[in-house]
């Protein structure tokens, strides 16, 4: 929707002086609002040619899968991202935007270029804490120093618990975890608006998102271990009457908050313990009997439920698009070469041994037809890989022989022609064709 742009009584979209000075909008300036409902929305000042965003659930495309398409298309702009529950109202959680868990990651050429979060165990001081580099003990007291123009990173360096490197390599660790963490998120709305974001934060991080993805899906694949003990994130706490042997700090941290109250999710952010380390504590409080057994949630009738050994997973949304995009190279190529389909194939003939079972009983039909569901499955099936892990490393193999076949587009093809296919294949792999 286009607006026109108010500063001033309610009723309006409404920006206070300083943030409507540093979008660099005026009353009555034109501007563009994005929506996801119940989640955020995003100001921005349209410039020349419209700026294209692009917005939908988690659970139709999962954050690994979005990350995925941003690094692949080389895209620069902002993603936003906003998370609720997984199932009912969680307690204490507010229904006011003010109140939902955030994250902003800022991409540039398809890199992660910073990140910030809302939630408690993302904060740098969280962070610190949790890789050793200042004690809970300093935080507490740096915490009570910090003013405006004067944030915690800046008192650190003062008092001297950090040099100017150490701190910027805490906020590059910062970055890392908060996109991290949204990898292991289930449910939500995501929102990427296409420009250029706000650099001055901009740090450079030691891993290229190809390699954040996959110690996301690591992290993810560990999560979903860890649900046999954790299945349910919303599930209330509770303490058994067994006493407590030696602890660790953080088991200790997590034990006491654990109050018969609160549930999982809570109390990873009590703690700030973030939730895969949270997830990991609590998954071992349960094992040695000091939390009582966490009961598995019920599924919502419409959530798909994939067993290793059940019903092919569905390949939908970005795998409908792999489908789609392979059929329009076949084509293309068949119309210059006889045995465009042979050719093809013989990617699946030389594969390393990381990806032969990922393509096992893999061909392409006659119709230029790729099973991109039994790559899939076959991803499901390997080392009990389920649900967004299995999708991400699926995806990533896709995107490995779409390498390859539009290797063969450049060589078979025109120049011109060539081309054409590229935009084609860009053009559908951002949903506009």
């Amino acid at each position: 929707m286009r607006l026109k742009l108010a500063i001033g009584p309610d009723g309006k979209v409404v920006l206070p002086q300083r943030e409507a000075a540093a979008l660099g909008v005026l009353d009555g300036d034109p501007i563009e609002l994005h929506v996801v409902k119940g989640s955020f929305a995003v100001v921005e000042r349209p410039q020349g040619e419209e700026q294209g965003f692009l917005a939908g659930s988690l659970r139709a495309l999962s954050a690994p899968e979005v990350f995925h398409f941003l690094s692949t298309a080389l895209k620069t702009g902002t993603l936003l991202l906003s998370f609720r529950p997984e199932r009912g109202p969680a307690p204490g959680l507010p229904d006011a935007p003010e109140g939902l868990r955030r994250k902003a990651v800022h991409f540039r050429d398809g890199q992660v270029a910073f990140a910030s979060s809302s939630e408690r165990a993302d904060r740098l001081g969280a962070v610190l804490w949790r890789n050793g580099l200042v004690s809970e003990a300093d935080l507490q007291r740096c915490s009570r120093l910090v003013q405006a123009g004067r944030p915690l990173g800046q008192v650190l360096v003062d008092e001297g618990l950090l040099d100017s490197g150490q701190l910027y390599g805490a906020m590059t660790l910062q970055v890392r975890e908060i996109v991290l963490n949204a990898f292991l998120e289930e449910e939500g709305d995501f929102v990427f608006v296409e420009g250029q974001p706000d650099e001055r934060n901009s740090v450079k991080l030691p891993e290229r998102t190809r390699e954040l993805l996959l110690e996301g899906m690591r992290r993810r694949e560990e999560v979903e271990r860890l649900a046999l003990e954790v299945p349910d994130r919303e599930a209330r706490v509770r303490r058994t009457p067994a006493s407590a042997p030696q602890l660790e700090e953080r088991e200790r941290r997590l034990l006491e908050a654990v109050d018969g109250a609160r549930t999982v999710r809570q109390l990873v952010d009590e703690t700030q313990l973030g939730l895969f380390e949270g997830l990991r504590v609590l998954a071992g409080l349960v094992r040695r009997g000091l939390v009582d057994p966490i009961p598995p949630r019920t599924p919502a009738p419409d959530e798909e439920v994939l067993t290793v050994g059940g019903p092919p997973p569905k390949a939908s949304g970005p795998f409908e698009t792999y489908g789609r995009i392979f059929r329009l190279i076949y084509q293309e190529l068949a119309r210059v070469q006889p045995h465009a389909a042979q050719r093809l194939d013989s990617f699946f003939d030389r594969l390393p041994p990381a990806q032969r079972s990922i393509f096992q009983g893999v061909r392409l039909g006659s119709d230029g037809d790729l099973d991109v569901a039994q790559v899939l499955l076959n991803v499901s099936s390997e080392g009990g890989r389920q649900g967004a892990a299995s999708r991400a490393r699926a995806l990533e193999a896709l995107e490995s022989f779409l390498a390859f076949a539009l290797f063969e587009v450049k060589n078979c093809l025109g120049r011109q022609e060539a081309e054409r296919v590229l935009r084609e294949v860009g053009r559908m792999q951002v949903g506009k064709a």
